[in-house]
């Protein structure tokens, strides 16, 4: 097993609200909370907390915006924890994917429910 991140595994480290106007949110959010924004991609946002980055806004599909907040969970082990969920009855939605900027890896995974949850990692593949 993989040596854990400096950031807490088992935790959410990282969320993403899904928006159909990303020029509407970033005013909105920049409004309530005081939050500035970087783009960080197509129809991608990364929320900044002063100078941390905290969170992201992705340009969505209007169905899409019903599903809430995405979180990202922080693993050690990117591989066996996919392999984890599908041994407890869930699926793999998306294998491996590198975030880009030496930021890490992710992943998503979909509980036997059908909610959709993000893992995501600084350690590479084993």
């Amino acid at each position: 097993m993989s040596e854990p991140t400096s950031a807490p595994v088992n935790t959410v480290t990282w969320w993403e609200l899904p928006v159909t106007d990303l020029d509407q949110a970033k005013s909105f959010y920049g409004a309530v909370f005081g939050w500035t924004f970087t783009p960080f991609g197509e129809g991608y946002e990364g929320i900044l907390n002063g100078s941390e980055m905290i969170g992201g806004l992705w340009q969505a599909p209007e169905q899409a915006t019903s599903d809430g907040i995405r979180v990202y969970v922080n693993v050690a082990d990117l591989e066996a924890t996919l392999a984890a969920a599908e041994a407890a009855g869930g699926t793999v939605k998306n294998t491996r994917e590198e975030v880009g900027g030496d930021m890490g890896w992710w992943a998503q995974i979909v509980d036997p429910g059908g909610r959709l949850v993000g893992l995501c990692t600084d350690n590479a593949a084993t």
